[in-house]
């Protein structure tokens, strides 16, 4: 008898996608920013947008990866520091980006 994940690996999925595309919004807003004004702030928004872009496509690979199973790899504890990572240092690019406007 297999287990059920039920719709929990699905909804984390979704959460993990709107975290990422947060991200996005943010690191576009960073390019507009920069736009003719400041290569650091263009630099800043590629790299972030990269980053985010990666976050999509690596969540998306882990769930293809595990659909189905009772492993919940989403929620594994290096995903969720990589995330809360990557959020601190977009934070830290928008700190700057307002600090030296």
């Amino acid at each position: 008898m297999s287990q059920d994940p039920g719709l929990q690996p699905e909804r984390t999925l979704l959460a993990w996608r709107r975290t990422a595309l947060g991200l996005i919004a943010n690191a576009l807003l960073l390019l507009a920013s920069g736009h003719g004004t400041s290569n650091v702030r263009t630099g800043l928004g590629i790299v972030v947008l990269t980053l985010s872009l990666a976050c999509w496509a690596a969540v998306s690979a882990v769930y293809r990866r595990t659909k189905g199973a009772p492993i919940h790899a989403l929620g594994h504890e290096r995903v969720l520091r990589a995330a809360a990572g990557l959020v601190l240092v977009v934070g830290v690019f928008d700190l700057y980006a307002v600090l030296t406007r």
